[in-house]
């Protein structure tokens, strides 16, 4: 069988000369190796045990302390805060230091900051009112499966009353389909709600197998007193509304009443963080949001809609969020126009937002729909096709990553590793770098985002073949396969800096992988160095840098601590 790692070459050494004869050459040369490891270990110990972090000349960043903050708040203070919220007798968990606000996006609400937040700070913990979705429904965009999931709940009524206030609102559909009016030739109408409700309740009407089913729901709904919050019947239009409200608020994790009034963003200022698979003692399952950024008092808290949106192109952002949200993040000029003039704009990193979807110094145009078409050469539509090509192949090769993950873990540390799954994990591995040389070249950005999304494959797929496969590989490929993994990781943590700011939890998982590969590799100095890495030329950047990053790793995880259970103890009756 062929090596895989056969481009690492076989030698156990790390010295370049391999020569038997030069025996005297080689004892020299593994005396100054040992030199060098001491001198990166003595180095190490003195950044180790310095607790004043210097600033690096080439580093624009200085490790701080965390920002420390408390929000006060009891049982009471929530109480009188949630009273004032559309579902007053359904409060959150917790509601942290903000409101509700009238604004032009979702509908018309949207949270805000009721006094300026650090990065890290809790605003909102919620259970979802509808944990999950019905199997028949996994895998597709939502459908009337979910309607008929949510009547078969034994709290139904619960759940379809509460929907009422969510975008469609109840009242505003019923405004638009009142009787005696024709919606679709009305003038009345709000363009955005013509888009979102109009158009989408005529598109799902078309279908004749559609209406069908919506008349049997709605047969069902009577059969098992299923109401409107007013006692009147469930209706056609109510279905349609039902199915329009889950599509425009529905998460990957079921459907949350105040998470559904954060309203989307492009550069967001929170992170929702997935439910635990795990019932806590207290019997509760729910999600939490924390800045990721500082944000001043009166700005609006906003999350993106997207599972991974930092990693996908810009043209491919905007026809998901058209075909399930109904709103478009405009073309060149108006994404541009929106990141450099928000209302607390961070320029800086909204140019790096824009930069990181150029291709050869082009922004790619699109439509709602797809690809432009522009005439002559069509150089924008066949620069969205590049980075469509880019993701396709992204999707194929994190689908083998899924299934060898799934494969290792029922394999004990690689002791009894099956070689066809070893094979194909390091098969895995060289093909996605051979994706990012491509990628790189032909996108011509070496900041592309899509880059990104290379960069974080390529080093998951490195962590699970030194984490359970260490036994296949020499101590040559092995040091190899971490050089490799470095030269991913260092333009990683750059490019989420430069997008995400230096505060946001996915930095810090990616300084803990640099300052892990650091550690493995000043042990071997000579191919740390020969790497040619920009800052680290010398052992001291080295050791200095892995230090730097290490603080940087636990100074991020500081500010977003698992303290949920403290802030929920904080406004629970007593």
């Amino acid at each position: 069988m062929a090596d895989p790692f056969a481009c690492f070459g076989g030698d156990d050494s790390d010295s370049d000369s391999s020569s038997a004869d030069e025996g005297n050459t080689n004892n020299n040369s593994q005396n100054e190796d040992d030199k060098n490891i001491d001198r990166a270990r003595q180095l190490m110990d003195t950044y180790n045990n310095n607790k004043s972090t210097t600033k690096n000349d080439n580093d624009s960043s200085i490790t701080a302390s965390p920002t420390t903050f408390q929000f006060h708040s009891s049982y009471e203070d929530k109480k009188a805060r949630t009273s004032l919220l559309p579902w007053p007798n359904h409060n959150p968990l917790y509601l942290g230091p903000m409101a509700l606000s009238k604004c032009k996006e979702g509908g018309g609400r949207g949270y805000i900051a009721t006094q300026d937040l650090p990065p890290g700070t809790c605003v909102l913990i919620e259970q979802p009112i509808v944990k999950g979705w019905s199997e028949v429904q996994m895998g597709k965009k939502l459908g009337l499966e979910s309607i008929q999931y949510i009547f078969e709940r034994d709290d139904a009524k619960l759940v379809i009353q509460c929907m009422e206030e969510l975008h469609p609102r109840r009242e505003e559909v019923l405004e638009i389909y009142k009787e005696g009016v024709d919606a679709a030739t009305s003038t009345d109408v709000d363009s955005l709600d013509r888009t979102q409700i109009i158009d989408m309740i005529s598109n799902m009407n078309s279908d004749t197998s559609y209406v069908q089913q919506v008349k049997s729901l709605v047969e069902y709904a009577k059969d098992h007193n299923i109401t409107n919050s007013d006692g009147s019947h469930i209706e056609d239009i109510d279905i349609n509304r039902l199915l329009l409200t889950l599509r425009y608020n529905g998460f990957d994790s079921g459907l949350y009443l105040h998470f559904s009034m954060v309203n989307h963003n492009e550069d967001p200022n929170l992170i929702k963080f997935r439910p635990s698979t795990n019932q806590h003692e207290d019997g509760l399952y729910y999600s939490e949001a924390r800045t990721t950024r500082h944000v001043r008092k009166g700005e609006a808290l906003t999350l993106h809609y997207l599972e991974n949106p930092r990693e996908v192109s810009h043209a491919t952002r905007r026809l998901i969020l058209w075909d399930q949200h109904r709103f478009d993040i405009g073309d060149e000029s108006a994404y541009k126009q929106f990141l450099d003039n928000g209302l607390y704009s961070d320029n800086e990193r909204g140019n790096h937002i824009y930069e990181s979807e150029l291709i050869k110094g082009k922004f790619p145009q699109s439509t709602k729909d797809g690809a432009a078409d522009n005439g002559e050469g069509n150089v924008e539509r066949d620069n969205v096709a590049t980075t469509d090509n880019i993701e396709k192949s992204l999707d194929d090769l994190e689908e083998m990553l899924v299934e060898i993950q799934a494969i290792t873990q029922l394999q004990s540390n690689g002791k009894n590793a099956d070689d066809t799954t070893f094979d194909r994990a390091a098969a895995l591995e060289l093909t996605i770098g051979e994706l990012i040389f491509a990628s790189t070249s032909t996108l011509g950005n070496a900041n592309h985002i899509l880059l990104s999304r290379c960069w974080r494959l390529h080093i998951d797929i490195i962590e699970v073949i030194l984490s359970h496969y260490t036994s296949k590989l020499t101590e040559k490929q092995s040091v190899d396969l971490m050089a490799r993994f470095i030269l991913s990781v260092k333009p990683l943590l750059e490019s989420q800096r430069s997008r995400l700011g230096n505060d946001h939890p996915d930095v810090a998982r990616t300084y803990q992988d640099y300052s892990m590969a650091l550690q493995v590799l000043l042990s071997h100095p000579k191919k740390l160095l020969a790497l040619n890495i920009n800052g680290l030329s010398s052992l001291d950047q080295c050791s200095k840098m892995e230090h730097h990053s290490r603080k940087e790793k636990e100074r991020i995880d500081a500010m977003y601590p698992k303290d949920v259970d403290i802030i929920l103890d904080s406004v629970k009756r007593k």
